[in-house]
């Protein structure tokens, strides 16, 4: 299958609500903490379905961190989109949204670029609100001015893990056996005296 790069834009300079004006240093685009997406708690629910009905599946395996979703979608080969949708209980729940190498591969460990604009449109028809949270200050993003445009190259050779870690286990089980049979001809040996 042929692989192609995929390009995302991440906010470089916004407006907050409260008319602060903040440039993200570009040593920060890979931090997936900044910025989360924001819809009524009440939506969560309808947020997933319509996720789900635009090609969102369940994303395992992956690590939790308390979301009540995660979701990826297939985007450009080998490149997913992946959701986590948090409901902490308040006004707001949130989303915070990376792209990555599909999780099929090993690689899709080490390469992540969080997402801030991609994840609205799978969802709009749902809530039409794009709203947005700046973390670090906890003030919604009234205007984007400009944003980094950052190109993913996926790496020249991808490792399916199933076949590695199924043959890792035919392996090790074949080990297994082996020395369960030394096992057995010493306990045979020490034991027929």
């Amino acid at each position: 299958m042929e692989v192609h790069n995929i390009t995302v834009k991440f906010p470089k300079e916004i407006i907050l609500e409260n008319g602060a004006r903040v440039t993200v240093d570009k040593d920060k685009i890979t931090d997936e903490s900044l910025f989360s997406l924001l819809y009524p708690a009440q939506y969560t629910d309808n947020v997933a379905v319509a996720l789900i009905k635009n090609g969102f599946h369940d994303a395992t395996p992956s690590f939790f961190k308390g979301e009540v979703f995660s979701l990826a979608k297939e985007m450009s080969f080998p490149w997913e989109l992946h959701l986590r949708l948090f409901n902490n209980g308040k006004k707001y729940s949130k989303i915070f949204a990376h792209v990555e190498i599909s999780r099929k591969y090993f690689e899709h460990l080490f390469i992540i670029q969080p997402a801030v604009y991609e994840p609205f449109n799978f969802y709009s028809d749902v809530y039409k609100q794009f709203r947005v949270l700046y973390e670090p200050s906890g003030k919604i993003v009234k205007e984007f001015k400009s944003n980094y445009e950052i190109t993913l190259m996926p790496p020249e050779n991808l490792i399916e893990w199933m076949p590695v870690v199924v043959n890792l286990y035919d392996n090790l089980s074949r080990y297994k056996e082996k020395v369960r049979e030394i096992i057995d001809i010493l306990d045979y040996e020490l034991h027929r005296r």
